[in-house]
């Protein structure tokens, strides 16, 4: 699909990795959640499914704690209450965490130019209380998270925005993301932030958002 010179495509961020350095803090967190009361080998193993999986929300990750690694059956109930633990955890470390190189920068200067949405695998109202304290709620039209997964946010964002998948390009850390934005149709381009090395991707990776600007005028003339 081609645009004329002057179109933007509606930009859709991961938060951790992507917009903030909040990946490690997220892993550890886990730690923290179950440290000492589960044994050390069980912690070990989720922390290894949570580096490798790092767009899940915690919901999937703490139901894959309990029934593939533990195996053991966990309620409903229950993994809302370890949600909410792990969220008071992680919390003011997120809020406190750098910003990605550049990320401030193009927010900043980007507004107005076309529509941003943040979709990501953290808690939705957990993260939506992130930006609000990080000062960066104001440059996105929507703020969405779990426990919806990534690919219903984007069905859901395009739906109430009157968006069109190939108008809007997904900037992600993660294998999930690739896989919702591909699952929807959608431009993806990745940024290296430590979860996936990238090595094979067959295109242009990311190192940090100082360069997303330069990427997007390449992506527009590209377009055309």
């Amino acid at each position: 699909m081609s645009c004329p010179l002057n179109c933007r495509p509606n930009l859709i961020f991961d938060f951790d990795g992507v917009l903030a350095e909040t990946n490690r803090i997220r892993i550890d967190g886990f730690k923290e959640l179950f440290g000492g009361e589960y044994p050390v080998e069980a912690v070990e193993q989720l922390l290894q499914y949570a580096c490798m999986n790092g767009g899940l929300s915690r919901y999937l990750k703490i139901r894959y704690f309990f029934e593939q690694i533990l195996n053991t059956a966990i309620e409903d109930a229950r993994v809302t209450e370890l949600a909410t633990a792990y969220s008071h955890i992680v919390k003011d470390q997120v809020i406190a965490a750098p910003a990605v190189r550049g990320a401030g920068e193009f927010l900043a200067a980007w507004q107005g130019r076309s529509d941003c949405a943040i979709i990501s695998g953290s808690d939705e109202c957990e993260l939506q209380e992130v930006c609000r304290a990080r000062g960066i709620a104001g440059y996105f039209v929507a703020v969405m998270g779990s426990p919806r997964t990534k690919h219903e946010n984007i069905a859901l964002l395009l739906d109430q925005m009157g968006w069109r998948a190939t108008e809007c390009l997904f900037i992600g850390d993660s294998k999930n993301d690739k896989d919702a934005a591909d699952m929807a149709g959608m431009p993806f381009v990745p940024r290296k932030s430590g979860i996936e090395h990238w090595d094979d991707y067959d295109g242009t990776v990311l190192t940090d958002l100082t360069e997303l600007e330069g990427y997007l005028k390449w992506y527009r003339r590209s377009r055309t």
